[in-house]
């Protein structure tokens, strides 16, 4: 169980129902008005810690009256630690008025109230409960000097600092300097570091901002369609979980304490921490409210069993297009078979036809997995080195464009399956239905080069503006391919020649190979109950 301080903001809700917003000069009616709902960054971040299973304590002030009352009532409801709590008689309640429209849609007007008078002070006399915490989190709409007291008490006694930067607002170096993970939308982070985000190239140009300023963990969360995350060694994208959404107003709040409840404190597992987050964040936008939507930790695993079906959809998909590839090699061939988890599918069926039909096919490996599997299954197979030709390989992708152009090298056997391919006469793609895409823009690419001189191609495209991160195993070593080579990931950019890159990178000295598979597919195969083909 994570312990978690979250010093912030306390807001009651104040919600409007509309059918679209006003113009400037326009008066329009409201649906319905809802008050007195609980709300403010830091209490619904503190309650989605909560309730996904994280020992909270909050730091707030409240005013001395009934709001205040009410919301201190709520956060023990959550068992939430209070007796770090501060009230005042100086000023009331802080109040957010919220004006929802009918795509769920939200903008918010807030009063600060007793948030605005939380001090340094305040802050540094429960500096006791911050340094027994794994992580302190902390948002704008309480001062300043609060949030840095905190970030030093954690600093101080090696807690990890969480800053979600809203609402956006120019932050002095020192906060920035004392702050471990961040955690903007992508407005917050235009507003911090001056780039536009567009696509996951600029996320990542932002991340090397935010590098810059000594923060080691960059989360940028995009709406409906996820959120990206970068350290200094890799970054990668979680796509949203697609629902209908009715209120948007805590997503983000709900997001960040799910995440840091289910966050390793080394953060190794931060993919699956940011989709339980991703979860919880697509169940509270299908409730109108703020606190009143958070889901507890139940309520997203039953949720994540409900989409189990999700994943076998997905094998079943690989399987479906293997099997129907399967059914249609000829007899009399040499077969290139291809790596990853669809192809071994393929691998199954080739050699459940060849059994039951007796077939003539000897078959060329793309990877040591493959040529296990296949030797396993006790399949005929040949030495790459003793024949001419490939009549026909098989294989899986990691992205497919429009144009049939693709990535792989998702499981580090680039250079044997470009090998094959380039030897095969005709090349066939078996895929589920993530992997088609319009572009492969902003898709990571996977690059291979020899461990002698690999930091200089590592520099090269740094300085290049490919963004490289080695790959990096479990145990922490570097990944090696199957022919004992490095890995080093880059991100496409925007409205990239990919021939121009693909020869490119050719180019440098040190870079062996390189996952672009360009003109090499003659076919895709798209598993689903109706199989779709697409010829090039």
């Amino acid at each position: 169980m994570k312990n978690v301080v979250v010093v912030g903001s306390t807001n009651v809700d104040k919600v409007l129902n509309v059918e679209k917003y006003a113009l400037p000069g326009e008066t329009l009616a409201i649906n319905s008005y809802q008050q007195s709902h609980g709300g403010g960054k830091g209490a619904n971040q503190a309650i989605a810690a909560a309730r996904s299973g994280a020992q909270t304590t909050f730091i707030t002030k409240l005013g001395n009256d009934e709001d205040g009352q009410n919301m201190l009532t709520g956060f023990q409801n959550d068992h939430i630690n209070v007796d770090h709590l501060v009230t005042t008689d100086q000023a009331q309640t802080g109040k957010a008025y919220i004006t929802v429209d009918q795509s769920g849609q939200n903008s918010i007007y807030v009063y600060g109230g007793a948030n605005m008078e939380l001090t340094a002070a305040d802050v540094e006399a429960h500096q006791e409960v911050i340094a027994q915490a794994d992580r302190v989190i902390a948002q704008l709409e309480i001062p300043l000097p609060a949030i840095i007291a905190a970030f030093k008490i954690a600093k101080a006694h090696g807690v990890q600092t969480i800053l979600n930067p809203a609402p956006a607002k120019e932050l002095p170096e020192e906060l920035l300097r004392l702050t471990d993970v961040i955690t903007p939308n992508e407005t917050e982070a235009q507003t911090l570091t001056g780039i536009e985000v567009a696509d996951e190239v600029s996320m990542l140009d932002n991340a090397m901002v935010f590098f810059s300023k000594g923060i080691s963990m960059v989360i940028i969360t995009v709406g409906s369609k996820g959120a990206f995350y970068a350290t200094p060694q890799a970054h990668g994208f979680i796509p949203a979980f697609k629902v209908k959404a009715v209120d948007t107003t805590a997503a983000g709040d709900t997001f960040i304490g799910a995440l840091a409840s289910q966050l390793e404190m080394d953060n190794s597992n931060i993919e699956d921490a940011m989709l339980y987050a991703n979860r919880a964040s697509s169940l509270t936008v299908q409730i109108a409210g703020a606190q009143n939507s958070i889901p507890t930790r139940e309520q997203i695993e039953a949720a994540n069993q409900k989409t189990n079906h999700s994943k076998e959809q997905i094998e079943r998909e690989k399987e479906q297009a293997a099997q129907y590839v399967a059914a249609r090699i000829p007899d009399h061939i040499v077969l290139g078979l291809g790596s990853g988890t669809t192809a071994a599918y393929f691998v199954k069926a080739i050699h459940d036809r060849i059994e039951k039909e007796h077939l003539d096919i000897e078959c060329v490996a793309t990877s040591v997995g493959t040529q296990q599997l296949a030797e396993k299954l006790g399949m005929r197979m040949l030495d790459v080195n003793t024949i001419d030709a490939v009549d026909v390989t098989v294989d899986g992708a990691d992205v497919v464009d429009d144009h049939l152009d693709g990535i792989k090298g998702g499981g580090a056997a680039l250079l044997f399956e470009k090998l094959v391919a380039n030897m095969s006469k005709r090349n066939v793609w078996i895929v589920d239905e993530r992997k088609p895409r319009h572009s492969l823009e902003g898709q990571m690419l996977p690059v291979e080069v020899i461990p002698f001189g690999g930091m200089g191609v590592f520099r090269y495209l740094r300085d290049n503006g490919y963004h490289p991160a080695f790959r990096f195993q479990e145990n922490g070593d570097i990944m090696a391919t199957d022919s004992g080579n490095y890995l080093i990931d880059i991100t496409i950019p925007k409205d990239a020649d990919l021939q121009a890159l693909s020869e490119n990178l050719k180019k440098q000295t040190g870079v062996v190979e390189h996952g672009l598979f360009l003109n090499i597919c003659d076919e895709m195969v798209v598993g689903g109950d109706q199989v779709k083909v697409v010829k090039r």
